[in-house]
């Protein structure tokens, strides 16, 4: 016979039993509280750092608890910021690849998107970009097939036989999708945008890859803030983060021990896209004391140094700090 369900009661008494975690003994909102956040979902999910390896040091409910309201918060304060990035890194492109071209997909993967151009035909080089290039053309093709019935506008292009303009498709892409496509831009597009959005550094950026670095970078957290997944300790990550991006955010932020294993570095390439964008000094401080104080009050609340220091880093506060004085 297969397992049975747990009702919440036997999940409190097993998380005691088995877990040695006080909880719901005299306290009726501690059950009310786990059915809110989910047993599954969030408590067993907060118990640790990254992978289940690295448990933290939890003795009582009301220490999931604080976590769980640290990760919530620090969604809350990330979302709307990450969303004004990414519409904003779309409108950038968009204008870069269209001024004095055509708008239509078709001139732009002719025109633009022939990075493989840069390289000699026949070399390793041009193949390889060539392949990427047509994988490029086929995630958007995927992308148009897929929203055909969905999109009035998608339809209204393919009805009348005409290509689609990139304006309608950039609304049904995806961060990653936006990284792929701007390293397909040949060298001089390619650098142009990154003038255009204020991060072209020659001494990181030899070759115009950072800004798709970062988009790879960020795609990881906007996926897991859309889907409610924890963001706390970037679990979220699914790649290695180039030296060159760390060389040149330290530089920026006149900060060491950029890794991008703790949220404070997200929150440091965030403020960065702000101050790009031109957001204004207030809005950018407002940003990162919020984050500060997110950290201090778990601090407070949390009164354990070892929790914190997995979680933060002992050189979360220092950092933002730093940057909120240049900010």
């Amino acid at each position: 016979m297969k397992e049975k369900g747990k009702s919440i009661n036997s999940l409190m008494k097993h998380i005691r039993d088995h877990h040695n975690i006080d909880i719901g003994k005299g306290r009726s909102r501690d059950k009310q509280e786990l059915l809110n956040m989910g047993y599954f979902h969030a408590y067993k999910a907060y118990k640790f750092v990254k992978t289940i390896d690295d448990p933290l040091d939890i003795k009582k409910f009301e220490e999931i608890r604080d976590i769980y309201e640290l990760d919530n918060n620090l969604k809350a304060l990330l979302y709307p910021v990450v969303m004004k990035f990414e519409t904003a890194i779309n409108n950038y492109t968009i204008d870069c690849v269209v001024t004095n071209s055509g708008t239509d997909l078709e001139s732009i993967f002719e025109y633009k998107l022939n990075h493989y151009d840069d390289f000699e035909q026949g070399t390793i080089e041009y193949r390889k970009e060539m392949g990427k290039f047509l994988n490029l053309k086929r995630t958007f093709d995927t992308v148009i097939a897929h929203n055909y019935t969905k999109s009035e506008i998608i339809k209204h292009y393919v009805h009348s036989n005409q290509s689609v303009p990139i304006w309608a498709v950039f609304e049904m892409i995806t961060l990653g999708d936006l990284g792929n496509f701007i390293e397909r831009l040949n060298n001089n597009t390619r650098e142009k945008l990154s003038r255009n959005v204020g991060v072209f550094d020659r001494r990181f950026d030899t070759d115009n890859t950072l800004l798709s670095k970062h988009l790879y970078i960020i795609k990881d957290l906007r996926n897991a803030i859309a889907h409610n997944r924890p963001v706390f300790d970037c679990r979220f990550r699914t790649g290695n983060v180039k030296q060159s991006v760390i060389g040149h955010l330290e530089t920026w932020t006149n900060t060491k021990k950029i890794n991008f294993q703790t949220i404070t570095d997200y929150i440091l390439l965030i403020s960065y896209y702000m101050k790009c964008f031109n957001f204004t000094k207030t809005e950018i401080k407002a940003f990162l004391r919020s984050y500060e104080r997110l950290v201090l009050n778990y601090q407070k609340e949390s009164d354990n140094s070892d929790n914190f220091r997995k979680i933060f880093d002992v050189d979360a506060v220092a950092k933002i700090k730093k940057i909120i004085a240049i900010s």
